[in-house]
């Protein structure tokens, strides 16, 4: 296993020790667990990425990284060195509902190159996961010299050797993980294919479509089937080692295969400059039909100075300008966590879990099974608590699409909500 630390302008490179691996056996369903610590990204203070990648059909990779401005470097023996120490722990189970992990194992991550400039650790360490299946994995990342840490639970989808996980996008650089799917419009990358299918080339189908902003939770409705029709099909050819390098200026979606009569695929997206953040004007404006009249919402996009418009907005219903300034700030930062958390095709303030989020807020209780999220406002089994149930919708561009299951009983909270941010209140906010 090798440890890897970037930076702007050179490469580090330093050893990963293996611990002790902690027992298999469990009673402690993930199943059971209350995952809401996952959408709550201003709590915690640890933040690490994870990307996976399959190298063949028993092993596979985690890659992680996590800033250095995040943990906490102290003196380590005789040389005084100001020395992090990061633990990696992973547990691999076969569902949500196990209680016996099939792998676990652990990496310590030793820092000693302390700098007052932020930059990324890098590492990765195998796991064994058997082709062909599906599973859990169960990360928890931890600062060892302040004792803090942080759970993250990824899907592993190893059902073939085209989904997206058999793909690994990398900076041109080092060649080192990017850990996102969006790239900016100057970006150049390197895609790698390590499925093991020998292919000299890569097919592009690409689409460029606009979607429907959700409608409210108490909506009676049925999307639109997707037109699997591209836009556009185009190749890219890969070198030996399956590698291709990749610049995608426009914006919509790319959805990248080595074989076409199959769906899986690794999809990258083009979205604005600023994505995931929200600064523009005209970005802003769309996010307010969540709690607009249509009437409201056409005078927002008529209006020419987009960004008086909004201010004027927020100032009609916070009622001073310090109140409007602090509940606009959460609505659109609510919205902007929704990217983080919840974008596929489209961006994430624009699902449906994006859409409850950014009125309702972080869920107190979140459960998660392979198909479905339920997200719980209240006390947990309690009659008096308001639960969402979203369930994931079979999606070749993105395994983190899901539909929320709409019911006509959700009117009277949806407009209590709704009614909350028009009276200057921001809903749920703790």
């Amino acid at each position: 296993m090798i440890f890897k630390k970037i930076r702007s302008t050179a490469l580090f490179v330093y050893s990963a020790f293996l611990i002790a691996n902690f027992g298999c056996n469990t009673t402690n369903k993930i199943s059971n667990q209350n995952l809401s610590f996952s959408y709550r990204k201003s709590e915690n203070i640890l933040h690490p990425l994870f990307t996976v990648q399959h190298v063949n059909a028993q092993t596979s990779y985690i890659h992680f990284s996590i800033s250095t401005s995040e943990l906490l470097y102290v003196k380590s023996g005789e040389s005084k060195l100001f020395t992090a120490r990061v633990a990696l722990t992973y547990r691999l189970l076969p569902s949500y509902d196990a209680k016996v992990a099939i792998d676990t194992g652990s990496v310590l991550v030793i820092d000693k190159d302390f700098s007052e400039k932020a930059s990324l650790l890098i590492a990765k360490t195998a796991f064994n996961a058997v082709y062909p299946n599906n599973y859990v994995l169960e990360l928890v990342v931890q600062d060892l010299n302040r004792n803090i840490s942080s759970k993250s639970i990824l899907n592993i989808y190893k059902s073939s050797f085209q989904t997206a996980q058999n793909f690994l996008l990398t900076d041109t650089a080092y060649n080192q993980p990017i850990f996102r799917n969006v790239i900016r419009k100057d970006e150049t990358v390197n895609l790698n294919y390590t499925g093991g299918i020998k292919q000299s080339k890569l097919y592009v189908r690409y689409y460029n479509r606009q979607f429907p902003l959700p409608a409210p939770a108490f909506s009676s409705y049925t999307p639109k089937s997707f037109d699997y029709a591209a836009d556009s099909v185009f190749s890219l050819a890969m070198d030996t080692s399956g590698l291709a390098s990749i610049r995608f200026e426009k914006l919509g979606f790319y959805h990248i295969q080595i074989d076409t009569t199959v769906k899986d695929g690794f999809t990258i997206y083009r979205f604005n400059e600023e994505f995931p953040y929200l600064t523009a004007s005209e970005q802003l404006v769309p996010i307010l039909r969540f709690i607009t009249t249509r009437q409201e919402y056409e005078d927002l996009m008529n209006q020419a100075d987009k960004k008086k418009a909004i201010d004027d907005f927020w100032q009609r219903n916070g009622g001073n300008n310090e109140r409007a300034k602090s509940i606009l700030k959460v609505y659109y930062t609510r919205a902007q966590e929704a990217n983080l958390y919840f974008t596929s095709y489209c961006e994430g303030w624009k699902s449906d879990r994006g859409l409850i989020y950014t009125i309702f807020g972080q869920p107190n209780t979140l459960y998660k099974q392979e198909n479905s999220e339920t997200w719980v406002y209240g006390e947990d089994a309690s009659y008096k608590s308001l639960s969402f149930v979203f369930v994931k919708v079979i999606n070749p561009f993105s395994e983190n699409d899901f539909q929320l299951n709409r019911s006509d009983m959700f009117k009277d909270e949806w407009y209590k909500g709704v009614d909350a941010w028009r009276q200057g209140r921001a809903y749920n906010e703790h």
